[in-house]
């Protein structure tokens, strides 16, 4: 039997995905939540940052850097934090699971975009975010919703629901005719899946108070499904994804 060592999913070189070349929705409705957190100048930091697209886009968007912030961005791939590295920056390579390259209180802005669901250990690095936010300081995170409006349905029809991976060969084990649809067969490393109430409870239990749930799409839906995917993210509890804000408690 092999061991599993953490696996950079996203190196080309090693069959992983290409990086992200466009803002997600959760991104966008991220951006819009920060705005009103970023008035006086501090640290911000990217965990999960990939090729700073977000980072790039959010300093474009808010003028973040004109305005006396700084801004930080880790990330576990070194294939991805290459392409990063042309971007004005501060950028470091580390495994969240043992912890972020930053001092006590350092950060007054965190945002963790998709992160959480794959980790062995979700307890232990918002414990760390915890440590590394300032007092009264914000954290802002996405991840995909096991109670999704649409993995609902897929559960009374017996076939397992979209985000959720098994196998850590192929995404088509468990998916039933889903796998005809799958635009690719390489699991992503998802490996804890959050409803609303679950993220609520595993941020309140460390620490943090919840402000905001908002839904974000699921953009590879087909077109005549996101539609209604839109439609459900008026209620986040049935929304394709959750974006979650909170605040750093004493």
């Amino acid at each position: 039997m092999n061991s599993f060592a953490p696996f950079d999913h996203y190196d080309p070189r090693k069959g992983g995905y290409a990086g992200q070349r466009g803002l997600q929705h959760r991104e966008e409705i991220a951006i819009r939540l920060i705005s009103d957190l970023a008035r006086t100048p501090g640290s911000f930091l990217d965990v999960g940052c990939g090729t700073g697209l977000f980072l790039n886009a959010l300093d474009r968007s808010l003028a973040l850097s004109t305005r006396g912030w700084r801004l930080h961005g880790v990330d576990y791939s070194e294939a991805q934090l290459d392409e990063a590295r042309h971007l004005p920056y501060e950028f470091q390579q580390c495994n969240v699971e043992t912890g972020l390259p930053f001092a006590d209180a350092s950060m007054a802005v965190m945002f963790c975009g998709e992160v959480i669901e794959h980790l062995y250990n979700p307890d232990g690095f918002l414990e760390e975010c915890r440590r590394v936010i300032s007092q009264d300081g914000f954290l802002l995170i996405t991840t995909p919703n096991l109670h999704a409006w649409y993995n609902r349905l897929l559960f009374l029809a017996g076939i397992q629901p979209i985000f959720y991976e098994t196998s850590t060969r192929s995404t088509h084990i468990g998916a039933g005719p889903l796998k005809y649809l799958k635009r690719g067969s390489i699991p992503v490393g998802h490996i804890r899946l959050f409803n609303r109430r679950a993220v609520s409870d595993l941020l309140e239990s460390q620490g943090f108070s919840v402000l905001k749930v908002e839904g974000a799409i699921f953009p590879v839906l087909p077109a005549p499904v996101r539609a209604i995917d839109k439609a459900f993210c008026r209620m986040p509890s049935l929304a394709s994804n959750l974006v979650v804000l909170c605040k750093r408690g004493a």
